[in-house]
């Protein structure tokens, strides 16, 4: 993982978003390129993310944009608005493929929604909203208490994997091993070669952008095959990331 420097925070806050959203691009592009990945996933609404990522990177890769579907929301599946059809269709004519699922996994955790397929007969609690349940983030200060909730019943051992990851990597990694995820239950992404999953969150998280590379699997293999072998984070200005903030309003 590349941590800036304490000048490169201040920096940031100087010279604004879009100078920095190229400076990402290019350090990942580096990376696609010294590990020897061609696919490239990218988390996208308006297309805007994807499009950026594919100037940068040039010709020589393959493009996926990988959302929501815009119906997605107004069937409270998700939170945000979807990516809706005209940006879909013009992004397939720019030679992006554009693969759109109602639901990623730690989505399904969020919100709460139908089951996803994951392989196996899961507890009704599995798919419950993290928002729904009798606990909370402060849950976490207590890993012992954690870990009885998870073997009793109201939390279980996938909630808090991927809230784990929103804890100590941030909303920018959990989203780009959601679009592994969501990219390979497609069947659009080849299996047999790593990947690049790039996340630039919204400034309204407050969170870095992220860019990993991954073995990707399918969401029944998530803990048999997919690895992740590559993290990059770049920040936004004055994130709580890497401002050392607190992460929640109550601290």
């Amino acid at each position: 993982m590349v941590r800036p420097s304490q000048n490169l925070r201040h920096d940031r806050r100087e010279v604004g978003i879009d100078m920095f959203h190229s400076g990402f691009f290019e350090q990942a592009k580096q990376r696609a390129t010294a590990l020897g990945v061609r696919n490239v996933l990218v988390a996208s609404l308006r297309g805007g993310t994807v499009r950026q990522a594919k100037e940068t990177f040039g010709s020589a890769y393959r493009f996926f944009a990988v959302s929501n579907p815009a119906n997605a929301h107004s069937e409270g599946l998700v939170y945000h608005d979807g990516m809706d059809q005209q940006t879909a269709d013009a992004l397939r004519s720019e030679g992006i493929e554009v693969i759109l699922k109602d639901q990623g996994l730690f989505q399904a955790l969020s919100i709460g929604g139908p089951p996803q397929d994951v392989g196996a007969s899961l507890p009704d609690q599995t798919w419950r909203g993290a928002h729904k349940t009798p606990f909370d983030w402060r849950a976490l200060a207590d890993l012992g208490r954690m870990a009885q909730a998870c073997q009793s019943g109201p939390l279980n051992p996938l909630w808090l994997m991927a809230h784990a990851i929103g804890s100590l990597l941030g909303d920018g990694p959990a989203v780009c091993i959601e679009i592994v995820l969501m990219a390979a239950d497609s069947g659009q992404l080849p299996l047999d070669e790593d990947c690049m999953a790039i996340s630039c969150p919204r400034p309204a998280s407050r969170a870095p952008d992220a860019a990993l590379v991954v073995h990707p699997s399918t969401t029944k293999r998530l803990l048999a095959g997919l690895r992740i072998k590559d993290l990059l984070l770049i920040p936004r200005p004055d994130d709580h990331w890497f401002c050392d903030k607190p992460l929640w309003p109550e601290g």
